[in-house]
């Protein structure tokens, strides 16, 4: 039964005058939980070994102190030890006192092992001392040797199969005592189906209430399940059997029938938009933030035809299916059909996509019927939901603008960012300019912070922060859109958060290489051609990479000692290399010689297997080249065409001296040379 959002609402306003009346609490009380509240053993014989568990928790809200943990033995030759099993199964000696904080659990284990064939009853008790005011003292008693009586209920699932409406089917079930004592049925229950009733010698069971069933060692009573369907469709119950058997006081026998008919399961049973946000009008074409969806299970042993959705009700206008279903140029022919289930595996299912567009601030509620091949043939889903305004959240980066070295990492943090009505739920981070060159991503965390260039997992516009790896020198420009829990964005005249970097080089001197390769679909992924920037000392003697000895800083040799010997300041460092497709390299210096330096780029790889091409077909590439001295733009070359593997450009020279009037000097050179043309013999 359903009740009312009206009736729903009555309901929770008495339970908090109910819960008012009842016993004050402190709101930070500790709260005593003994489950089970005994520790049980069945009658052993002298050797055997047993063991029960018992799981002591905090479920109150402050710190439950154990001032005491004791064992009380009473067996007549001391055959109970307690001990505690720690949460990886290893079993310890029990503390003598502990402290749980809330949530927290003790779990306590008690072995049994009696060593003599003594008539009297094994007992005993574990006594915790506690400062739960309700339970100062509390007492899990322990019991063994005379607990004797044991159920065995067989079978434990009884299936009738296929039985026509209006029929009858019969199967028996067994109650046995393997104990030693006597074995007391004082219940038999059915719940489920009423189409199940349950017999004794052709009789219907009498009353145990007053008169239970007793059943002696090693006996066993037969009872007969009756299933008779009124209807066709299938059936299932529970036969459950409360007993005296201290290990199993409630055994349940499963019942089903006519499994082999179709059925129809849906999640959830009701659909609540809850607080949803008005929109203009009804019409489908009219964009609404409030959806959910609707799961349609096949739960029988034949295949469900769903024949028909529909909304019905007051408000039915304001809800909508928003699937739009084939048509079926036979009137006759289901919406969709989902196999049977088979036991074991994923129910078939199909999801359904509902949208709700409220008009004013009310209360709205309908019913979504579908007509299936089931009995009933309709299952009704009951919708509902509220309207209500809502005010656009409002976008804010806690840093608006950032002054950074390039090969810097910053974080984008959009936390200040508000929604007066409601909570800001989504962060989406966008890159709205950036350097050319630059091809670095936004993204939620590096796979390693001192290689930021290799990336990480996209940002998640779930959570405020988004990283960013300043790849090139130049000015950025990020934004940031904000959404409610409504699927409300942000909106104008707070629409955007703008975010804006400056990368300025901080070394005296900063080469920077990048390229763009057309037949590339993806210059960030690891396949790609590799351009490689190199800075040549005038020590070089004329030579590039090996002929150069020490003197040409390039990726094989990243960190040359140049000038005064183990002095960094005139040294320079190749900060990053990137070698599948698109940049960047830097090359920095922080205090040159009072020399003149060498600038080339060198095609390392110009082959390689992109889209699935020939891996020996040689890619053009379009290559530019930028030096910055202290922080400023001096030259730079665009877009020079490389195609050729071990090509050579030679781009420019860089006379470096103390008079800043006339230092530094660029030189270009501008020279494309193939590898015979630049190595040296």
């Amino acid at each position: 039964m359903r009740l009312s959002l009206v009736s729903s609402l009555f309901a929770a306003a008495l339970a908090v005058v109910l819960g008012a009346c009842g016993e004050q609490r402190s709101a930070r009380s500790p709260s005593l939980d003994i489950n089970p509240d005994r520790f049980t053993f069945a009658r052993l014989t002298v050797g055997e070994s047993a063991e029960d568990e018992v799981t002591v928790s905090n479920t109150g809200q402050g710190d439950l102190i154990i001032r005491s943990i004791a064992l009380r033995d009473e067996s007549t030759a001391r055959e109970f030890t307690l001990r505690a099993r720690a949460a990886d199964g290893v079993l310890s000696e029990a503390p003598d006192a502990v402290t749980l904080a809330p949530n927290e659990r003790l779990f306590l284990v008690v072995s049994y092992t009696p060593t003599d064939e003594s008539v009297t009853a094994d007992r005993g008790a574990v006594v915790l001392e506690t400062n739960d005011a309700t339970q100062l003292t509390a007492e899990i008693p322990i019991g063994g040797g005379d607990q004797g009586a044991e159920i065995v209920v067989s079978p434990l699932d009884i299936d009738f199969g296929a039985v026509d409406a209006g029929r009858t089917a019969e199967r028996p079930v067994e109650i046995s005592n393997i104990g030693v004592g006597t074995l007391i049925v004082s219940g038999l229950t059915i719940n489920g189906s009423s189409d199940f009733t349950l017999l004794e010698n052709g009789e219907p069971l009498p009353d145990l209430e007053g008169a239970p069933m007793e059943i002696g060692p090693s006996e066993s009573r037969t009872l007969t399940v009756v299933y008779a369907p009124m209807l066709p469709g299938p059936d299932g119950a529970e036969l459950i059997v409360y007993s005296n058997d201290p290990r199993q006081p409630e055994t349940v026998v499963e019942l089903s029938a006519n499994g082999a008919a179709a059925c129809i399961r849906v999640i959830p049973e009701d659909v609540d938009f809850g607080a949803s946000l008005v929109v203009a009008d009804t019409a489908p074409e009219t964009p609404t933030p409030n959806r959910e969806s609707l799961i349609v299970e096949s739960c029988g042993g034949s295949a469900l035809e769903v024949e028909s959705i529909e909304i019905a009700g007051a408000d039915a206008a304001y809800f909508r299916v928003a699937e739009v279903f084939e048509s079926n140029p036979d009137a006759a022919s289901p919406l969709f059909v989902l196999p049977a289930a088979v036991d074991g595996q994923p129910a078939p299912a199909r999801t359904i996509a509902l949208e709700f567009r409220p008009t004013e601030e009310r209360v709205y509620g309908a019913r979504l019927l579908i007509k299936s091949n089931t009995i009933p043939d309709v299952t009704e889903v009951v919708l509902f939901g509220r309207g209500v305004e809502n005010q656009c959240p409002v976008p804010t980066s806690s840093t608006e603008s950032y002054d950074v070295a390039p090969l810097d990492i910053i974080t984008l943090d959009g936390s200040p960012s508000n929604d007066p009505g409601g909570e800001v739920v989504e962060w989406r981070w966008s890159i709205v300019s950036r350097p050319d060159g630059s091809v670095a991503k936004l993204v939620e965390s590096y796979s390693d912070d001192t290689h930021p260039a290799d990336g990480g997992p996209d940002d998640d516009p779930a959570t405020p922060e988004a990283r960013f790896f300043v790849d090139v020198a130049g000015q950025y420009e990020f934004e940031l859109i904000v959404v409610d829990e409504l699927g409300q964005e942000s909106c104008e005249p707070l629409a955007t958060a703008r975010v804006t970097v400056s990368a300025v080089p901080d070394k005296d001197l900063h080469i920077q290489l990048v390229w763009t390769t057309p037949d590339d679909p993806d210059e960030t992924d690891m396949r790609g051609t590799d351009v490689d920037l190199h800075l040549r000392h005038p020590m070089a003697n004329g030579g590039w990479n090996t002929d150069a000895g020490a003197y040409d800083c390039y990726f094989a040799n990243k960190t040359p000692d140049w000038g005064a010997q183990l002095d960094p300041a005139d040294n320079p460092s190749l900060d990053i290399d990137d070698t599948n497709g698109a940049g960047p390299e830097n090359i920095n210096l922080a205090r040159p010689e009072p020399v003149t330096y060498d600038v080339a780029a060198l095609y390392f790889r110009a082959e390689s297997a992109l889209g699935g091409d020939d891996p020996t077909v040689e890619h053009l590439s379009l290559v530019t080249v930028r030096i910055y001295a202290r922080g400023e733009l001096l030259a730079e070359w665009l877009d020079k065409e490389m195609q050729h593997r071990a090509d050579l450009w030679f781009i420019a020279s860089v006379r470096w001296c103390e008079d800043l009037t006339v230092c530094p000097e660029i030189v270009t050179v501008d020279e494309l040379l193939s590898e015979a043309e630049y190595d040296l013999p």
